[in-house]
């Protein structure tokens, strides 16, 4: 899916890139997850109630 993703973006150059045993997908992968954390602590911030 994050393969797609970045193709559509105009990323996929990046997504293939491979060098020194670190490449573009890992870091596409790495950035799209903390994404979603973000996205999961602004949920959890907005949903939590005052004690």
């Amino acid at each position: 899916m994050l393969e797609r993703i970045a193709t559509k973006t105009g990323k996929g150059g990046f997504y293939k890139l491979a060098d020194f045993g670190m490449n573009g997908a890992l870091h596409l992968d790495s950035a799209w997850h903390h994404g979603w954390e973000t996205v999961a602590a602004l949920v959890a911030i907005n949903k939590a109630t005052a004690r």
